[in-house]
């Protein structure tokens, strides 16, 4: 049984509801009311009630040709108000575009929630190739670069709690799922102030990120630059390197940041690996 089934506060019909929302993804952009009954194991004429709702009030929306159902653009106004509502992305816009506009690839910003990364801003340019990181998309922090920069800079027994929480699944074949390893890359990319991940998450791309600290000196964002490796020119990666810490830098002090990172207890296993 779900725990959330066990909790007496959680209204059952709002969360079959938000079931129905979360069904819809990359991989299942339409649904029809069998479709949704069998994923959430319920009756179809409870399901008819619940979309009808959600319809009603523009959550989600019938294809006429179809009628077959898609989430609606009250999902976009709501997020939208959201995005508008995180300060981070505001202060983090102008420094992003000039990051893009030096590079001539696209820019990434993302956080920390909980055990996932989440994209909150994207700027393309013209010859941005289709990587599928869109705005309020999740992953993995253990696969990618954004989450590789903020947990290289997370007090250690915060970064082995996130990542003994989820399953450190294989996005490719090149993906680091072993936690010493992990521990190891993070204690090089903090000495560097920038992280890389080369073909971790999606084959064809490596990406380069650099943590963002508040005003704590606790890193609560990222931001990276996006290669496909069929352009990528090898001798620029450092250079690159050294623009996006240069970037993340300024948008932390932007955000009040004044102080040096504190030193975080990497394990000596760790310590001594880069160190040999």
């Amino acid at each position: 049984m779900d725990e959330r089934e066990k909790d007496p506060r959680i209204i059952s019909s709002l969360q079959r509801a938000l079931d129905i929302l979360s069904l819809f993804g990359p991989q299942t952009p339409e649904l029809g009311i069998t479709d949704i009954a069998k994923a959430l194991n319920l009756h179809k004429s409870t399901v008819s009630g619940l979309v009808y709702t959600l319809e009603r009030n523009g959550y989600i929306s019938q294809n006429p040709d179809n009628r077959r159902y898609h989430l609606g653009l009250q999902l976009v106004e709501r997020a939208g108000v959201l995005l508008d509502q995180i300060e981070i992305r505001k202060i983090a816009m102008p420094e992003l575009e000039v990051l893009r506009d030096w590079s001539s690839e696209s820019v990434n910003l993302a956080i920390l929630e909980e055990n996932q990364i989440i994209y909150i801003e994207r700027l393309l340019t013209d010859k941005s190739l289709g990587f599928r990181n869109h705005i309020g998309k999740r992953a993995w922090p253990h696969s990618t670069a954004l989450g590789k920069a903020i947990l290289s800079h997370l007090p250690q027994q915060q970064t082995l709690a996130i990542l003994q929480s989820y399953p450190l699944e294989s996005m490719t074949p090149n993906t680091i799922t072993d936690i010493d390893h992990l521990l190891q890359q993070f204690a090089l990319f903090r000495r560097q102030g920038y992280a890389i991940e080369r073909e971790e998450n999606e084959i064809g791309g490596l990406c380069i990120s650099a943590p963002i600290h508040s005003y704590g000196a606790r890193p609560i964002a990222a931001v990276s630059i996006s290669f496909p490796l069929s352009r990528l020119d090898e001798a620029i990666i450092a250079d690159c390197g050294a623009k996006v810490r240069e970037v993340a830098r300024r948008i932390s002090v932007k955000l009040g940041y004044t102080l040096e990172p504190r030193e975080l207890s990497y394990s000596a296993e760790a310590q001594g690996a880069i160190g040999s």
